[in-house]
């Protein structure tokens, strides 16, 4: 199921965007975890040959990569490309397995509004488009062998012939080059042949309050965001930029909560992509506080924004059942904070 949701910006603007990922129970009946019967093998690309095959993955429902690329000694980057996915019918997604090869840090797949491949590995930044609503986080994988299910009774649709970007963060700290690669199996079922669902989609909630003077250190109050009521939170991960030192992120029972602590991540590159257990349920009142903070080593103010000479602070995981891509964006810059203090921004 595919529609049009609209995203509220805490100033009122009302940007529409396409949604791409609704979830559909995890029953018997597609063995929630468990390998289906291929019917897509849109990756892995056929340019990586027998490489991929020494990533030993378990066929899936659908498949795709990066790579190989190479990385030459000393090297740290950043690369993207877009691809189909290759699926000719709508699947009901219920776990995947990933794994990169040596000197491949993190690997990232979006859902995205793009209509053209490109191939060739480019130069990019994390999570762009993400607070335009142009893509969607899918996968992330921080390590090296990765099994993902969803819990019983979720997974994710992904409509038939999707578009993918897929970015790879590779680092080479030995003495030789290396081949980065990373591949993705999907488990699941075509949807036509799943059972009845429950949906479910990713929420995206940040604060642009980010105004660091130069030479500083500085952090955000602790930002409350309610959660639509009904609904649960499954699974829980943070974005910052290189200036980043910390996304603390806790289960509010109300603004003011901060009892229940679900992420702490310390480095912006190695983000958390966790499993909630339990689940944190929305009832209106409840909500995750978020708080981040940074260290500007730089000469410049630093403020909000896409580009890696901005920083962000968000959190971000997938919740059901599901009413579209939920982009919250609150706050507003505010004057400078002295070095050490945190920003007095209003949510």
């Amino acid at each position: 199921m595919v529609g049009t949701v609209e995203v509220c910006y805490a100033d009122g603007m009302r940007p529409t965007i396409t949604l791409v990922l609704v979830a559909l129970a995890c029953a018997a009946s597609f063995a929630c975890g468990s390998s289906a019967t291929p019917v897509s093998r849109g990756g892995p690309a056929a340019e990586a040959g027998a490489d991929l095959a020494s990533l030993d993955l378990p066929a899936g429902i659908a498949e795709t990569s990066i790579g190989p690329i190479d990385v030459a000694p000393g090297v740290e980057k950043t690369v993207c490309i877009t691809k189909r996915l290759g699926n000719t019918q709508d699947l009901a997604i219920s776990g995947y397995t990933a794994s990169l090869a040596p000197g491949s840090h993190h690997l990232i797949l979006y859902t995205t509004n793009d209509t053209a491949e490109n191939l060739t590995p480019t130069p990019c930044r994390p999570f762009v488009g993400l607070a335009g609503g142009d893509a969607v986080p899918l996968v992330l994988v921080n390590e090296r062998k990765l099994e993902w299910k969803f819990p019983s009774g979720v997974a994710v649709e992904v409509p038939k012939n999707q578009m993918l970007r897929i970015e790879a963060h590779y680092i080479n700290t030995s003495a030789a080059d290396l081949m980065g690669l990373g591949a993705v199996s999907f488990q699941g079922t075509p949807k036509a042949s799943a059972p009845s669902y429950v949906a479910a989609d990713f929420l995206f909630w940040g604060t642009d309050s980010i105004h660091i003077p130069p030479g500083a250190t500085y952090s955000t109050r602790p930002t409350f965001q309610a959660g639509t009521a009904g609904t649960h939170l499954v699974s829980i991960s943070t974005h910052q930029h290189s200036l980043g030192t910390g996304i603390k992120v806790w289960a509010s029972a109300q603004a003011g909560d901060m009892s229940r602590p679900i992420a702490n991540d310390l480095d912006w590159s190695n983000p958390a992509w966790s499993l909630l257990s339990p689940t944190v349920d929305f009832d209106g009142t409840s909500g995750l506080t978020y708080q981040c903070d940074w260290n500007n080593t730089t000469p410049w103010t630093i403020t909000f924004g896409e580009s890696a000479l901005d920083e962000m602070c968000f959190v971000g995981g997938y919740y059901y059942p599901g009413h579209g891509f939920d982009l919250k964006i609150t706050g507003s810059p505010t004057a400078a904070a002295p070095s050490g203090t945190s920003d007095a921004g209003a949510d």
